[in-house]
């Protein structure tokens, strides 16, 4: 899976890519995105060190409190789709950069493209960690009485779903800089609702998140991933994005 992954995003970069300079499609400020990207991952790091003394274990837990959309998740626990489910996050964000260096080398260009997809997703994480900590939901399998979720802090966070957070932004993205790049506006949000569904249902078989914890992941995930670029993006001329399919 993957695989499959990596060869649907780099169907996305058109052939004659490698062969010509690519233009800028981003103005990155040192000064203001570095500051933004520490303080995100601060974000992120600080709620972990102390996960401990913000949350507290409530379970063994009545799965009645659940609501009638999402209880019946509760039980599942496919331990396969919960390793797929962490693989194909793992390969999502790691080939979105790889390709960009296939499609502009590792040139300034790049340079600003990560930044500003390590941006986005250092804000995505910093979101979805403070949801995590705020809410702190029980897991569905810490409803069920998973021994090794009741009484640990990641038992109690599963609202609302990091990995397809993380998969939207990502691919939102890499989406919105193939759209600026090289106008293609249709098959990279294809792949990026594909990969982001499966991903939400491979949680939910692993028990890992409800249906809720998973939609809105997708949706703060999709909104990150394309807003952060947009209030990037160099103005004017070719370059300027416009939604258009």
């Amino acid at each position: 899976m993957p695989l499959f992954l990596a060869l649907l995003l780099a169907a996305s970069v058109p052939p004659q890519a490698v062969q010509a300079a690519r233009p800028s499609a981003y103005h990155v400020v040192p000064a203001m995105d570095v500051p933004v990207i520490a303080a995100a991952a601060l974000g992120i790091a600080i709620p972990y060190a102390f996960a401990g003394k913000l949350i507290h274990p409530r379970c063994p837990c009545d799965p009645g409190e659940v609501n009638a959309l999402d209880r019946h998740v509760i039980g599942n626990q496919n331990k396969f789709l919960d390793d797929t489910s962490d693989a194909t996050a793992g390969v999502v964000l790691v080939a979105p950069l790889i390709l960009d260096a296939l499609d502009v080398g590792l040139s300034g260009t790049w340079v600003e493209d990560a930044t500003v997809y390590g941006e986005a997703l250092a804000v995505n994480g910093a979101l979805v960690t403070a949801a995590k900590y705020t809410v702190r939901r029980p897991l569905p399998r810490t409803y069920a009485g998973d021994p090794g979720l009741l009484n640990q802090p990641g038992g109690y966070r599963s609202f609302y779903s990091g990995h397809v957070s993380n998969v939207l932004a990502a691919l939102s993205v890499t989406a919105v800089t193939l759209g600026i790049r090289h106008e293609q506006r249709v098959w990279p949000w294809i792949v990026a609702v594909a990969m982001g569904s499966m991903v939400a249902a491979e949680r939910v078989a692993a028990g890992r998140h409800f249906y809720t914890d998973v939609a809105v992941g997708a949706v703060a995930g999709a909104a990150v991933g394309t807003l952060v670029p947009l209030g990037h993006r160099r103005g004017g001329g070719d370059s300027a994005l416009a939604f258009r399919f």
